[in-house]
């Protein structure tokens, strides 16, 4: 059985993988007129990530499946995921419709294939917190759940926490390919400005399959 699989799924050879050049969007928003503003800023392309097809050949049997519930235990979070997310047309990430569910990116990875699966969610609204209002607070060793449409849980350990400029955003870090299953979520944070109606900085949390 596979490590960090509750329960066993079905095997394939098939090796997932994509071609980035962009940077990813900060999500979340704080007292505005509308309660699901987008709020992010991503750089110009600056380099094309490595497709996971030509990181080490790995295949640990997992298959192609979507997730549909976030559980972690430490910040009493329980979500739901919204329609998985794509790109928009200036090639930025939408966001989810909801600030009470995360969304998965559709582009990259399910939980527990190899390669990093990205996960976003809101850190507020103007009706108040939002799905990773308590994101900041995880700690190296936590546990994060992921409940998949075909039955089984796969299960994440945090690794380490960052913080950076929306305007410097580590996009090969979060996209870029890895060797084993791991796990990116990704949330707004630092100061508020209320003239462009975006937040200073995004968080990122990093986690590899247990």
């Amino acid at each position: 059985m596979l490590p960090g699989l509750h329960k066993t799924s079905a095997h394939s050879k098939r090796h997932y993988g994509f071609v980035m050049a962009f940077a990813i969007v900060g999500v979340g928003v704080l007292f505005v007129a509308e309660p699901l503003l987008r709020s992010f800023v991503y750089q110009e392309p600056a380099v094309s990530l490595t497709t996971q097809a030509n990181a080490p050949s790995l295949d640990n049997g997992v298959l192609r499946s979507q997730p549909t519930r976030l559980v972690i235990p430490s910040i009493n979070l329980d979500a739901n995921f919204v329609t998985p997310l794509g790109l928009l047309p200036d090639q930025t990430v939408s966001v989810p419709d909801s600030y009470t569910e995360v969304g998965w990116y559709s582009g990259g990875v399910t939980p527990g294939e190899i390669g990093p699966s990205v996960i976003l969610g809101h850190v507020d609204s103007k009706s108040g917190p939002g799905v990773f209002y308590s994101l900041g607070q995880l700690n190296i060793g936590d546990d994060i759940e992921i409940t998949r449409e075909d039955g089984t849980t796969v299960t994440f350990v945090v690794t380490k926490l960052e913080r950076h400029p929306q305007s410097n955003f580590p996009t090969l870090a979060v996209y870029g390919p890895t060797d084993e299953p791991t796990l990116r979520l990704v949330t707004c944070t630092g100061t508020y400005n209320r003239g462009v109606q975006r937040y200073s900085h995004n968080l990122v949390v990093y986690a590899k399959i247990k």
